[in-house]
């Protein structure tokens, strides 16, 4: 490896604690119960099917989609609410499978254990995707996540005022970034009132004060008040000024490309240790090691540290000839 990438790993070592993602039990146990009950079904595996099928429309006056046998769970809310943190952490250790809908392409899903579909939003309206969800309704254990509503009978269904932070979950999300329970305790409500317990907020808040001297971590928060604009754009955007060097740069060049490895990263002359930058670089569920920009960050990003066209094509063309 060449270039001034070479001591990345060891500048990283020294910054600040990053926000870890909560535990919420209760709403983990509400998950449980809408699943106490359900049964493996013997159904094959249901894949998209083109050509006529169910018509549905995933708008507020759409005919619901009748349930069946097995249970479904419906959780809507817009971007950073914490949907895809709470269903990982629910489903891995169930044994459910999660599956992240990608370029509006539902795989093959089986029968057996829950299935968790995330990211709803994506697929095409009354698309032969969306038809194919249609026919795991009552067939499947299911929980669907998006941002939009999705109309089918539902056991239970998650909004975005069950997934907003109590004060003191935003306290434990900034505790855990300040390494600091008594500065955490003085920061939290004023915290939790800017946010308003957004998640996404929450999190990039946190970890931009983690890297304010301690003395102004107070009144660089109350300024967040007469901020104009998005709030999660300034959030981005005031971070990646606190990062260090090496890391806005890994980051200004990782917002181009899709999930990678320790190796790819590596190749590509970014880093020799790829890992998580909280909440703007993140493991990547599924993907064995790899990590990415979450989507709803990366247009921000792009924009606030934008790289030069022949820079980007450059790097592009790299990641695809490996």
């Amino acid at each position: 490896m060449t270039g001034w990438w070479r001591d990345f790993g060891a500048a990283r070592f020294g910054r600040p604690a990053s926000p870890r993602p909560i535990v919420r039990p209760g709403l983990l146990a509400r998950l449980d119960r809408a699943f106490a009950d359900s049964t493996p079904s013997s159904t094959p595996h249901l894949t998209p099917e083109p050509g006529p099928g169910p018509e549905r429309e995933r708008d507020g006056e759409s005919e619901l989609v009748e349930g069946g046998v097995q249970p479904v769970v419906v959780v809507v809310a817009g971007s950073g609410a914490g949907k895809s943190t709470l269903l990982q952490q629910w489903a891995e250790p169930r044994g459910a499978v999660l599956v992240q809908l990608e370029n509006g392409q539902v795989p093959a899903v089986g029968t057996g254990a829950v299935t968790v579909l995330d990211g709803v939003e994506r697929l095409a309206v009354d698309g032969p995707e969306w038809r194919s969800i249609v026919k795991l309704v009552g067939v499947v254990p299911l929980v669907l996540s998006g941002r939009e509503p999705i109309p089918v009978a539902a056991v239970d269904r998650l909004g975005a005022g069950h997934l907003e932070f109590a004060e003191d979950e935003t306290y434990q999300v900034l505790a855990g970034a300040l390494a600091d329970a008594a500065g955490a305790d003085r920061l939290a409500p004023d915290l939790h009132l800017l946010t308003g317990g957004w998640p996404a907020l929450v999190g990039l808040a946190a970890a931009w004060l983690a890297r304010l001297p301690v003395a102004d971590r107070g009144a660089s928060l109350r300024q967040l008040a007469r901020v104009d604009g998005p709030l999660r754009d300034h959030l981005v955007g005031v971070l990646l000024q606190a990062l260090h060097h090496d890391e806005r740069e890994f980051v200004r060049r990782l917002a181009h490309l899709p999930a990678i490895d320790a190796a790819t990263a590596d190749a590509l002359d970014l880093t020799e240790d790829l890992g998580g930058l909280p909440p703007i670089v993140l493991p990547v569920y599924g993907k064995g090691g790899r990590y990415g920009v979450p989507e709803p960050l990366r247009e921000t990003i792009q924009q606030r540290l934008p790289l030069a066209e022949p820079e980007r094509r450059a790097l592009l063309e790299a990641f695809q000839g490996m």
